[in-house]
């Protein structure tokens, strides 16, 4: 009986540690897997609260940096580029992507089809100039509502993890908009893993296994991980978003400035929408009545996504504060616990905070 009991436990750990390979087809078709922790199970795994936060990152904030920061990591890529977004008609660095193709890297790239505000170029047209260059291409995931993801890995190495889409407006390149954006450049090799089984499971219409807390990603862990984050502040919350239309976190934020935190958040300069009304207006009265100090910036489109807790922990993703972006949308954020990243998120808010206006 008992060597019969040992035969079946050796029998399940061989199962149990099986791993499942995508073959790879043509240029639109699947990508392999690159380890057993690929995204090609059938269901979605993530923590059910947030992590505690990554380090050894680095911080680039918009319009101050500029497309450089982008066009540099393309133009460095030695072996491959993935990048899945939302809206991409930045010229510059639609054009580093066709030359990263002409020196054979493998260049792939998914668009949401159906964005709003589309800008000067479609999407259509921004993917067909990309294959005509060599670029591998696919339109995002139609399983969700919208894919507003602002995520890139270069060579399998670096994840490219932001706020902003690749335009000139989010950029620093318009005349006429300049937005307040972030990003992160990560190289720990368990959260690039984890982006690229995002973009391997999307591309190839699976859902993605994500072992990784530290990863904020819609619609499978936001909401829990953003209500988890502001949940562990004791001192200070410092939000820049771009929407403010989520009861469930608007009252989170409420609950947060009643048990003693200092909660300030800043929002765009009011969008009047069909109607005549912000289309914020319900969020900020609501969180205004329960004490939570709230301004709107005048001068930049805030158009960011980010959480700073008690100056220890904080994120920055592609996610809204809204019930789309959290439960329908493909989205991708982190946490961070990087001190110099973190005291660079401060310093950026509280320049904001000191220019814009109460809401």
């Amino acid at each position: 009986m008992m060597a019969a009991l040992m035969i079946l436990c050796l029998l399940l750990t061989a199962c149990s540690s099986q791993q499942i390979t995508i073959k790879v087809g043509s240029n639109n078709g699947t990508i392999a897997s690159t380890s057993g922790s690929d995204s090609t199970g059938s269901t979605s795994t993530s923590s059910d609260v947030s992590g505690s936060g990554v380090q050894g990152v680095h911080l680039y904030v918009e319009p101050d940096d500029g497309e450089g920061v982008i066009i540099s990591a393309i133009n460095n890529a030695r072996k491959s580029i993935w990048l899945e977004m939302y809206l991409l008609t930045d010229r510059n660095v639609i054009s580093a992507l066709e030359d990263a193709a002409h020196r054979n890297i493998d260049v792939r790239v998914m668009l949401e089809d159906h964005p709003y505000g589309g800008g000067s170029l479609s999407p259509k047209e921004t993917l067909q100039k990309l294959q005509y260059a060599g670029v591998k291409t696919m339109t995002t995931n139609p399983q969700f509502a919208l894919t507003h993801e602002k995520g890139m890995v270069i060579d399998g190495q670096t994840a490219y993890i932001m706020t902003s889409n690749f335009t000139l407006s989010a950029l620093g390149g318009s005349k006429s908009t300049s937005n307040r954006e972030y990003g992160i450049i990560d190289s720990n090799m368990k959260d690039v893993q984890a982006v690229q089984n995002i973009f391997q499971a999307d591309w190839n219409r699976q859902t993605p296994t994500i072992n990784d807390s530290n990863l904020v990603v819609s619609p499978i862990n936001s909401r829990s991980s953003l209500t988890s984050l502001i949940n562990s502040a004791h001192k200070t919350l410092l939000v820049e978003a771009e929407e403010m239309q989520d009861n469930s976190i608007e009252q989170a934020l409420i609950s947060a400035e009643k048990r003693g935190v200092q909660v300030e958040v800043i929002l765009p300069k009011g969008q009047i929408q069909e109607g005549g009304n912000d289309s914020n207006s319900s969020g900020i009265q609501a969180i205004s009545s329960g004490g939570v100090q709230v301004k709107e910036d005048a001068k930049l489109y805030m158009h960011a996504k980010i959480f700073v807790v008690d100056g220890k922990t904080a994120f920055v993703g592609s996610e809204n504060i809204s019930i789309a972006s959290l439960e329908k949308n493909r989205e991708l954020g982190i946490i961070l616990a990087d001190s110099t990243a973190i005291s660079k998120l401060q310093q950026t808010f509280q320049q904001d905070w000191n220019i814009s206006m109460a809401a």
